[in-house]
């Protein structure tokens, strides 16, 4: 199905269209400590708590809270010293009578009917006995059972992203292997221009390839070729095809942009060549066996418009909780417009003055402009239904970098 291959169409009107035609990434396997950054096919809950008992958090002596409730250090309370000394790691089942104490050390499990751990330091040693100085609330100096590790809590969630802290709960649950999606990624470079010239450095490609290992995707293949229907067709229809294609250059109108043809060539179920968005009109979405291909401009910015634009919604349209840039607030230095019915990616230089956050525009257009992302830690979107902001308006700025101090 082709929808609309030169006429710009809105964003909003392809992702639906575009969501009901994909399918998720397949679900595989991986090691839990290979698995940081993949985006979970399950959801881990945990099953137990820890400390299993009351421990010890520094060493001591455990005691039972009600023995040293008028301890002080002109009267000390004195209390019989059990043999046992309790170590971390061992669950011993020693049980604490009134009147008597037992040596701890950190992270000891304290034996049973102990409340509280009193420190070394308040406490004079002798003959089989302890003199303790000082009166303890209930549970001081004791962590108590799941303050470190509790029970019915979300390790990962389907669909999120697998952190660090993901994996120590999964390997504390016992997990060698957790199921992921399979959001695999391949890139094809187009033009004659880039096997053939001597003086021409392609780098889009590889700022893409950036853009989505950030993003939680794999790119496990990065290839160049000429302007080629037949070469490019092939590309696409080559087995073992990852989730996601992505075609660098050869996407607007010109003589040699053979990529959209050979996209044409292999009948996708669905197909969309034009977005209403500055810059990156000239790129195409479609979809062949519920798999998403995308035909990017080989111009840096206008390829991050439509990841950040298309691709990145179309993700979070299935389910998977592929991050967004944090948001400021922030007031236009000088106005900005865009065509009526576009969508704008502005960038901007945020900065701080006297306590406001100013966003600074550097371009609305240039599509080529790698300088304005370099110079820039965020961009503003200009909805398709106004010509832009005025200087002095406050913005929602998505920010990419840090934002900067100008006094």
């Amino acid at each position: 199905m082709r929808d609309g291959l030169r006429e710009l169409r809105r964003i909003s009107d392809i992702l639906p269209k575009a969501l009901g035609y994909l399918d998720l990434p397949c679900e595989i396997g991986i090691r839990v400590e290979d698995s940081l950054g993949w985006y979970s096919a399950e959801t881990v809950i945990s099953s137990f708590k820890l400390p299993p008992k009351p421990k010890a958090v520094m060493d001591g002596y455990a005691v039972r809270v009600d023995d040293v409730e008028a301890a002080s250090p002109v009267s000390p309370i004195p209390l019989k010293l059990l043999d046992a000394s309790l170590r971390p790691g061992f669950d011993v089942d020693v049980v604490l009578k009134p009147g008597f104490a037992a040596r701890v050390e950190t992270g000891s499990l304290l034996p049973i009917g102990a409340d509280a751990v009193v420190p070394i330091e308040d406490v004079v040693e002798g003959d089989g006995m302890i003199f303790v100085s000082k009166r303890l609330a209930r549970y001081e100096n004791v962590s108590l059972p799941g303050e470190e590790y509790d029970e019915g809590v979300t390790i990962v969630r389907r669909g999120c992203r697998i952190t660090p802290q993901s994996i120590a709960g999964l390997i504390l649950e016992g997990r060698g292997e957790v199921r992921v999606f399979d959001l695999r990624a391949r890139i094809l470079n187009v033009g004659d221009e880039l096997v053939g010239s001597s003086y021409f450095k392609p780098f889009t490609h590889m700022f893409i390839a950036s853009w989505l290992r950030w993003h939680g995707f794999t790119v496990d293949e990065i290839s160049m070729m000429k302007d080629d229907i037949d070469e490019i067709a092939s590309w696409l229809q080559r087995g073992g095809k990852p989730y996601l294609s992505i075609l660098v250059g050869g996407t607007s109108m010109g003589r040699y942009d053979y990529t959209i043809k050979a996209m044409e060539r292999i009948n996708p179920e669905y197909m969309v060549h034009g977005f209403a968005i500055q810059p990156g009109k000239t790129a195409c979405l479609a979809v062949k066996d519920s798999k998403p291909i995308l035909a990017l401009s080989g111009l840096p910015v206008a390829a991050m418009s439509t990841l950040e634009y298309l691709l990145k919604p179309l993700i979070r349209g299935l389910g998977l909780d592929i991050p967004v840039y944090p948001k400021v607030k922030a007031i236009l230095t000088r106005r900005v417009t865009v065509k009526l019915g576009v969508k704008g990616f502005v960038r901007v230089r945020v900065y701080r003055s006297s306590g406001r956050l100013y966003a600074e525009p550097l371009m609305t257009g240039g599509s080529g402009a790698l300088a304005s992302l370099l110079r820039g830690n965020g961009f503003v979107e200009v909805p398709e239904d106004i010509e832009g902001f005025d200087e002095g308006c406050e913005v929602e700025v998505n920010l990419y970098g840090s934002v900067s101090q100008l006094d």
